[in-house]
């Protein structure tokens, strides 16, 4: 490793002899770093960080670079500063290289703004993107500088996140112009697509006669990002209105440009499509304010999209400006302002069937809905050329889907789902309707048709647009006609009776229950009593270790079982060395905790499988079944003298504690329940005979063997 740190720190140091120092601010802290990812860190002695002195050398690093703290030294020109940012205060500062975001710590008396000369001192950080400069100093000093000079670039380009932070220039038309506290966001539509421009609001300016121009916004590339540092977008934020220039402006009056069709919008035209505002007109045949309008003309029909409140009756005609757009494959406008052009007749609705609306037709829906004879056949053979228009549905109630703003209604017709959504004051509707409106109930809806276009459809087949699905905007409550209500005794109606005879049921065996209960409770006491009694009789009340009488029955067994299959069993006798004394040096209570905490200590020591019973006094006993070879008892004898050694603390008091074990294993010391209790315990005092805390397997002839072990009381 040591290698490579030596070869860096010579093409730094020949870096210095070669280039300026601009170039080596740029490319010394990549290779530095390169050069500590590849070394051990116990390779390199403490060093201090250079200094970075431009702006392209803060943004050219990594994010695991900008974590290490460069120090900065930047002087600059402030091409973005907002004081009424949310979070960081956003300041860009450029110099000859390029431009970085500034995190200030602490900002000087006097404002800044856009062309302060100004020096940053401050150390780099991995920021929400890319570098920044952060904990910084800022120094106004004296003068200023002309803004640098912009590089054009597309909606294309800024979505890469290449021109990050960088001075940009912006061509396109401005579609809204809208209000967010102390600052102005501009919609710009450009051929690539659109992109929000920001600026602090000025005095004096009118943003709105913006709309519609043809403009040039010159300003720093800001990204949008996620929790991951990931891009989601651009935007631009340019110092105010001394940095956009107007090369085309709007029409003085958005409502004097020519009247178009409906019909025709999106459709072929041999001239070059415009991006600026259309103007079409129509009659309302919805309005909700604030949200939505929909209108009609000769050809067809429109719903617009618009924040405009002015209070529309339906069957009024009104001039609307807006920018063309498509939303679900389908025409849209917009951005669109309003002008009301005098009162009208109201717009007849066309009967349709659901149904039919998925078919295809040819018939024009003018000719139907100005007619004066309405044919129902003609005008069922419409699919999707229906969308905007005012028509009138029937069909059955099957659902609601309760929201904020009210209710929305699902409907069914001939096998055909479909939507009615209410207007704003849909509450008003579900007052008026709840007591009569229910589930099954045949209803007659009037409203505007909005069709949803089967986008993988129309792609896959000829092209032509088809009808996924549809629904219906009501206008007011009195659009909703109901024609007929289900009979009584309807689904909702019947759980009702099935739940009053459900009730029935449960009040005439009521009895049955209580007595069951009672009879349940006294035999539920009987039988806690009986299971204490048995766990009293079973256990030993100090330790809760079974007793001498549950082993001798589980030996029993063991016994038996071994008969039946190769395996053999151990008996453990287990005794507390100089337990009298214990207890008359620390007293009974004392003595009590001993025993409970060598009992746990046993558990622990051997297996699931295996019981250890307390015999009486300080002395237990332990049954190993299931071994499959004779040193398995040995181990576990091991053990258990090893784990109850340690040392108990009671009270702040240190209490030194061991066993001694003896060990008879079956069928070499005994098969039957009274040998093998006479042998462990004969081996038990060969084991306190060789000085106690050992263990000592069963010998005949008293021979000491080699698997005798000894464990000292206090380990070192």
């Amino acid at each position: 490793m040591a290698p490579n740190l030596t070869k860096a720190r010579a093409l730094v140091a020949e870096l210095k002899s070669l280039a300026r120092p601009a170039i080596l601010a740029l490319v010394a802290p990549p290779l530095l770093f390169w050069g500590v990812s590849n070394c051990q860190e116990s390779d390199l002695p403490p060093k201090r960080l250079p200094v970075l002195r431009t702006a392209r050398a803060v943004h050219g690093l990594t994010p695991d670079q900008a974590s290490l703290g460069y120090p900065v030294r930047i002087r600059g020109t402030v091409t973005f500063f907002d004081p009424y940012q949310v979070g960081h205060r956003a300041l860009f500062i450029a110099d000859e290289t390029g431009d970085v975001f500034v995190a200030p710590g602490h900002l000087p008396t006097p404002g800044l703004h856009a062309g302060s000369r100004v020096e940053v001192s401050g150390v780099t950080d991995p920021g929400g993107y890319s570098p920044i400069v952060a904990s910084s100093a800022i120094r106004i000093l004296p003068g200023s500088n002309p803004l640098p000079t912009p590089r054009a670039s597309t909606v294309s380009t800024l979505l890469t996140g290449s021109e990050d932070s960088q001075w940009v220039a912006l061509r396109g038309i401005v579609r809204s112009a809208q209000f967010d506290g102390m600052h102005v966001v501009l919609t710009l539509a450009t051929n690539e697509g659109t992109i929000t421009a920001t600026t602090d609001k000025e005095d004096g300016a009118n943003y709105s006669a913006l709309i519609d121009s043809e403009v040039i916004i010159r300003g720093v590339a800001a990204p949008l990002v996620n929790s991951r540092r990931q891009l989601t977008g651009m935007r631009l934020l340019f110092p105010g209105m001394k940095t956009l220039s107007v090369i085309a402006p709007a029409a003085p009056d958005p409502f004097l440009l020519p009247v178009r069709r409906l019909s025709s919008l999106l459709q072929y035209s041999p001239y070059p499509a415009s991006v600026h505002r259309v103007h079409v007109r129509g009659r309302v045949t919805l309005s909700w304010p604030g949200q939505t309008v929909c209108i009609v003309d000769d050809s067809t029909g429109l719903c617009i999209q618009t924040a405009d409140t002015t209070a529309l009756s339906e069957g009024d005609l009104i001039d609307v400006a807006g920018f063309l757009g498509r939303e679900a494959s389908l025409p849209a406008i917009s951005a669109a302002t309003l002008r009301l052009d005098g009162n009208g007749r109201p717009v007849r609705p066309v009967t349709i069937s659901p149904a039919d609306a998925f078919r295809d037709g040819t018939t024009n829906a003018s000719t139907v809905s100005n007619a004066s004879h309405i044919d129902v056949a003609a005008a069922n053979s419409f699919n999707a050329d229906h969308n905007g228009e005012l028509v009138r549905a029937q069909g059955t109630l099957v659902g609601r889907n309760h929201g904020l703003n009210g209710s929305t209604f699902l409907l069914s017709s001939e096998g055909v789902l479909f939507t009615v959504v209410p207007p704003a004051t849909a509450t008003e509707i579900d007052k008026q309707l709840e007591s009569s409106l229910v589930d099954g109930s045949t209803i007659m809806v009037t409203g505007v048709f909005v069709g949803k276009v089967d986008e993988q459809q129309t792609t896959r087949q000829e092209g032509i647009a088809r009808l996924e699905s549809f629904q219906i905007l009501l206008r007011s409550p009195s659009d909703v006609v109901i024609l007929s209500v289900p009979s009584w005794w309807s689904s909702r109606h019947s759980v009702e009776v099935l739940g009053l005879l459900v009730f029935a049921m449960a009040a005439i065996l009521a009895w049955v229950v209580l007595l069951r209960r009672q009879v349940h409770r006294q035999t539920g006491i009987i039988r806690q009593s009986e299971e204490r009694f048995r766990d009293l009789a079973e256990h030993d009340g100090l330790t809760g270790l079974p007793v001498r009488r549950v082993l001798m029955e589980r030996l029993e067994l063991a016994l038996h079982e071994i008969k039946r299959q190769p395996v053999t069993l151990a008996l453990m006798m287990v005794d507390v060395d100089s337990f009298k004394q214990l207890n008359d040096s620390f007293g009974h209570a004392v003595g009590d905790q001993v025993l409970c905490t060598i009992a746990n200590r046993l558990v622990q020591s051997v297996r699931l499988t295996d019981t250890v019973a307390r015999m009486g006094g300080d002395e237990f006993t332990v049954l190993l079944n299931g071994l499959r070879h004779e040193y398995e008892a040995q181990k576990i004898a091991s053990q258990v003298v090893s784990n109850v050694c340690a040392p108990i603390v009671i009270d702040g008091r240190t209490v030194e504690v061991s066993v001694s074990v003896g060990v008879a294993t079956c069928p070499e010391d005994g098969d039957n329940v009274e040998t093998l209790l006479r042998n462990s315990d004969a081996a038990l005092y060969q084991a306190k005979a060789k000085g106690r805390n050992c263990y000592q397997i069963y010998s005949a002839d008293n021979v000491p063997l080699l698997f005798t072990s000894r464990f000292s009381s206090n380990p070192t």
